[in-house]
């Protein structure tokens, strides 16, 4: 056989990643949601960083024990509005290589982006893609009792947070509000909508004014983080909201 370098070149990428991939198991996720979507790409043992039941995740500061479990890790998982990632980059100086940002949202779309892409540095594609199909199916599944029930023909309100799941399943969004609380101008154009239902977001609930001048409108909270409510994994969070969804849809048929 002749000697290719252009084959040897590959050859040796195929290494650098399977080694890569087979020691790339010590996972950090800056907090429950990253580490949620970590899970569901097939990473075992993730080391959580912000406490799940912490209530604004987001704001967690890195603490001393948390200094070593991030320079040994293999993988950092982060979404970019960690506060955290300040120290990690300027003081600790973290090596940018093993840093992976994602998106973390609901829809179809981002899910399968970002745990594929998690996926993919890890050597667990596979797995990922199990896991995938089974978050289609239950979105996919909620989504046809919602129209079955008409609830797709009715306007809602949603916190901006929670946008992106009401719009994979279809609901007719009247408005969006938050994450700030809404002004008495947006107060007073949301309650022309006639909205049945405010989905407001667990983790910044900013909705009861709504409620206010939409007395007959059902309101949820839905999450995000994982912590709560039994949730641990991205299926946990996505199940307990659309039965959240499901529940009302069933309801306001009656």
């Amino acid at each position: 056989m002749k000697f290719s370098p252009t084959r040897c070149f590959l050859v040796l990428l195929l290494l650098i990643g399977f080694s890569f991939s087979a020691k790339a198991q010590n996972v950090v996720a800056t907090n429950a949601w990253t580490a949620a979507f970590a899970e569901a790409a097939g990473a075992k043992n993730v080391t959580v960083l912000a406490p799940f039941k912490m209530q604004h995740p987001t704001e967690y500061e890195l603490r001393p024990g948390d200094i070593s479990r991030v320079m040994k890790a293999d993988l950092i998982i982060y979404a970019g509005y960690e506060t955290m990632l300040d120290r990690m980059r300027k003081g600790l100086h973290v090596d940018e290589n093993k840093m992976l940002q994602i998106d973390t949202r609901y829809d179809l779309s981002t899910l399968r982006k970002s745990i594929v892409k998690i996926a993919e540095k890890l050597g667990t594609t596979e797995q990922a893609e199990a896991n995938l199909k089974q978050i289609e199916t239950v979105i996919n599944q909620a989504k046809a009792t919602l129209k079955q029930d008409g609830m797709l023909e009715e306007p809602v309100l949603v916190h901006f947070f929670q946008r992106p799941l009401a719009k994979e399943l279809g609901l007719k969004i009247a408005g969006v509000f938050g994450p700030a609380t809404p002004e008495a101008r947006q107060i007073a154009d949301m309650a022309k909508t006639h909205a049945v239902l405010i989905i407001d977001n667990a983790h910044n609930p900013v909705g009861k004014p709504l409620q206010e001048v939409l007395p007959d409108a059902r309101m949820v909270s839905l999450l995000n983080f994982p912590g709560t409510h039994g949730t641990q994994t991205l299926m946990d969070v996505i199940r307990y909201n659309v039965e959240q969804l499901t529940q009302v849809s069933s309801d306001l048929k009656k």
